[in-house]
């Protein structure tokens, strides 16, 4: 009952650079700001998006973000991650809360486990982790060059998941095809509109 909660929706075509995003993103806030008196439910029932058991309506990812004074201080004095809570109900999807500390910024992320496994969302934080870093490093760049993996992930997807190489016989394609109607001659090689030839046949 404390909370307002705002709709946005971030218009993504182009191929904008992050600084380019940050100002659509902003002036989606300000539009959304000068609207913020309007109560949650009377947009829903003006709207009438379709309702489905499964989703919330108008959006499923919430965005919270907190003045620092309002969160519980670290009594190790650390800088905290993001953490995972996963073991209890979220009314949305996705829910990441943040809050700016002297320490740097720490936040809570709490994920629907009906949708998601805890592996998943932890590659999630991964990829959202060198996200960050990657805009921090150079904010000119444009979305489509902005990468997710890290070096370990990348290298793993391109080359052992990719490592697809194996010994071919030194056979002609008539040869091959004439050692799997051997094989299978009472399967289906070839199919035409309504008509079926098995490989013996063919």
């Amino acid at each position: 009952f404390f909370v307002n909660t705002l709709v946005l929706r971030t218009d993504l075509s182009g191929d904008l650079t992050f600084r380019e995003l940050l100002a659509r993103v902003r002036a989606a806030c300000l539009g959304a700001y000068a609207n913020q008196d309007v109560p949650f439910e009377k947009l829903v029932d003006e709207l009438r998006p379709e309702r489905s058991l499964s989703r919330v309506p108008l959006f499923q990812v919430m965005f919270v973000f907190q003045d620092a004074e309002t969160q519980e201080a670290d009594p190790s004095g650390r800088m905290r991650k993001i953490s995972l809570l996963d073991d209890r109900k979220t009314t949305f999807d996705l829910t990441l809360g943040m809050a700016e500390t002297p320490e740097g910024l720490v936040g809570v992320l709490d994920y629907n486990t009906d949708i998601f496994e805890r592996e998943s969302i932890e590659r999630l934080l991964k990829h959202f982790r060198v996200l960050l870093e990657s805009v921090l490093a150079d904010h000119s760049r444009r979305l489509s060059e902005l990468p997710l993996l890290d070096e370990d992930e990348s290298q793993f997807l391109l080359r052992e998941c990719n490592d697809t190489a194996a010994e071919v016989p030194p056979l002609t394609l008539p040869q091959l095809f004439a050692r799997q109607a051997e094989q299978t001659p009472h399967a289906v090689a070839l199919i035409h509109k309504e008509e079926r030839l098995t490989y013996a046949e063919l």
